[in-house]
Formats: structure tokens, C-alpha cells, sequence
């Protein structure tokens, strides 16, 4: 039975900046965190989160404190005709352990560049976190969106989506010890990242299973975006959505200027029963400032369902399970 905590049974004629969490599941019961009512005026409460990890008494394989970046300076995309240089960080352990490992690929915001998730502190929320056995290791994957990225531009015609399934992806998992299943293979990313995360997910759920929007930027304009490739007019009618079990996140502060996108969107799977979560958070705007105070809420959502104990993962000598 799906349950739905609503904040409105249509979509808003304006965006509505409470505080609270929409979050739609297959669970029998619903607990919400703050919980909301159905009343005029919303109550603040302290933000939610993802539920966190319980930490684990499992010894630590290596004595490595933090994990590693690999820059990938000299990428010539053929599909782009443009450099896209990727960064990758590795966590603790990776070279010592052999291990396959889940991977998240990270996609920056407009105006900025591939190194925004270093600036937020991703990989020192993620090292801590291993350190603590309350986050799992991860292979994170930040590329350049270059100009490509920029355009909207779907396939056939050459197209970012066409970069990160046809030129990246198959990259990271020829040269790096991954989990290629699509239950330990995510996709986010931050505004204009978020609409590319949410675009390839989406259309691709036997690819990505797990899909996260950070002030995801949607464009409500048809002649901008072919129906067929954006995420609001998916959210519609695609029956990959509904039948895709893809999980979704979403979030934004209350002074976020993609709120408005968010909640419409999430109103629209709201109306078809498509589990998701969306919080709004009472405090952010559109900025490195907002995300870098929730970058660890970002990880907990990529890895809450992956092993935490280095030794139950399989081999990298192994194939892929």
C-alpha cells in the first residue's frame, strides 16, 4: 500500500518554503521526520535526514586515514569533441584491500567546475564517516560538464547523456574495481547536474538505481526540453518511473531558487504514488554554502543500503556479482 505525506493533494500555484520532508514509500506504515500536519501554517522544525548508519565494531583493514583523488586531466570526448576531464576518489584501503567497491557519480552545478565537490568537503564527510563505520566505501565520480553539458542537446544528437553512458562509464568500470550492478551504482548531482542526474536516471533505471536532486534545476518549458528527456514531464507519464524502483531523493533550503522545480516535481510523483523523498530544509539558499552543510545527508542517501565491512566485498579478481 503506498502512503503519501502531502503537502498539497494538486501542484502549487507558488512554491511553498516549509520546512518539513515529502516522503512517499512502499512501507506499511509512514514515519516522518519532522512530522507535518495538514494545516495552513507549518510549524519549523529541525531539518530531517536520512536515517545514519549505525556504527560498526569491525576492524579497520589498513592503517590508511583518508581516501584518494585521481585526476583524469587528459579525457578527449569524442562524443563532445571537448576535453572532460573526471576526477575519481577512492577510499581508504582501495589499492591494499582488492576490493569491489559501490560508485556514486557526482555531477557539479552550473558556473562551477568538477573540483565543487572537493570544495564542499565530500571526501572529508566520506572519510570520516568510513573511519566511523557509520558511512560505506565508495568510489565517487565527479566529471566536467563542459559545454556539452551545458546545451540542450538529448540523444540521438551528441549529448552529455551520451558522455557519462557511452564515454565515462564505461571508462570507470574498465580501470576501476566497482560493483557494476545497478543497486550500487547512483547518479546526483547540484542544480543544472541535478537535472542531468535525474534526466539519465530516469530514462536509464536498468542502469542507475538510485538518483539524488540537490537543488535540481527543472526547466518547465516544453520547447526547451523534449518531453522524452525531462525529468517534470516524466515524472507524468513515464512508466520507467513507476515501474522502474528507482530511488529518489530530493532537497533544497527554503530560499533556494529551485524550490519551486523540486516541489513540482515531486508533486507530480506524489500524484502517481512514485515513492520518493523530498525535504526542504528552513535554512539555504542556491549555494556552496547550503550544500557543504548537508553533503554528509547526500552520502548516507547514496549508501544506506551498501555494505559497510570492508570483507563482505567481493573481490576485485572476481567479476562483478
Amino acid at each position: 500500500m503506498l502512503i503519501g505525506l502531502l503537502i498539497a493533494a494538486c501542484e502549487p500555484l507558488a512554491y511553498d518554503p516549509s520546512p518539513v520532508a515529502v516522503i512517499i514509500t512502499n512501507e506499511p506504515t509512514l514515519t516522518a521526520i519532522p512530522s507535518a500536519t495538514l494545516t495552513p501554517t507549518l510549524t519549523p522544525t529541525p531539518s530531517p535526514s536520512p536515517t545514519p548508519f549505525e556504527p560498526t565494531a569491525t576492524p579497520f583493514p589498513c592503517n590508511e586515514e583518508t581516501g584518494e583523488f585521481i585526476d583524469i586531466d587528459d579525457n578527449r570526448s569524442e562524443i563532445a569533441r571537448e576535453n572532460l576531464r573526471y576526477r575519481v576518489y577512492v577510499p581508504p584501503c582501495y589499492f591494499s584491500t582488492q576490493k569491489r567497491f559501490p560508485v556514486v557519480y557526482l555531477i557539479h552545478g552550473l558556473s562551477f567546475r568538477e573540483e565543487q565537490w572537493e570544495d564542499l568537503g565530500i571526501h572529508e564527510a566520506l572519510d570520516q564517516g568510513i573511519r566511523l563505520g557509520v558511512l560505506p566505501p565508495m568510489i565517487l565520480v565527479m566529471p566536467y560538464i563542459g559545454q556539452i553539458g551545458q546545451r540542450n542537446s538529448f540523444p540521438p544528437e551528441p549529448s552529455y547523456e551520451g558522455v557519462i553512458l557511452e564515454e565515462l562509464m564505461p571508462d570507470i568500470e574498465r580501470n576501476f574495481c566497482t560493483l557494476q550492478n545497478r543497486d550500487y551504482r547512483a547518479i546526483g548531482g547540484i542544480s543544472r547536474g541535478g537535472f542531468w542526474a535525474y534526466s539519465i536516471a530516469m530514462r536509464h533505471p536498468d542502469i542507475f538505481g538510485i538518483v539524488g536532486g540537490h537543488s535540481a534545476f527543472f526547466p518547465n518549458n516544453i520547447n526547451e526540453i523534449p518531453p522524452s528527456n525531462n525529468p517534470l514531464e516524466l515524472a507524468l507519464n513515464s512508466a520507467f518511473v513507476q515501474d522502474g524502483n528507482l530511488r529518489m531523493y530530493l532537497d533544497n533550503g527554503a530560499s533556494d531558487s529551485a524550490g519551486p522545480s523540486q516541489q513540482l516535481f515531486s508533486n507530480r510523483l506524489t500524484q502517481r504514488d512514485i515513492p520518493h523523498t523530498y525535504i526542504v530544509n528552513p535554512v539555504g539558499e542556491h549555494n556552496n554554502e547550503y550544500w557543504s552543510s548537508h553533503v554528509s545527508e547526500y552520502l548516507s542517501f547514496y549508501g544506506q543500503d551498501w555494505e559497510s565491512d570492508y570483507g563482505q566485498l567481493p573481490s576485485c579478481a572476481e567479476p562483478s556479482p
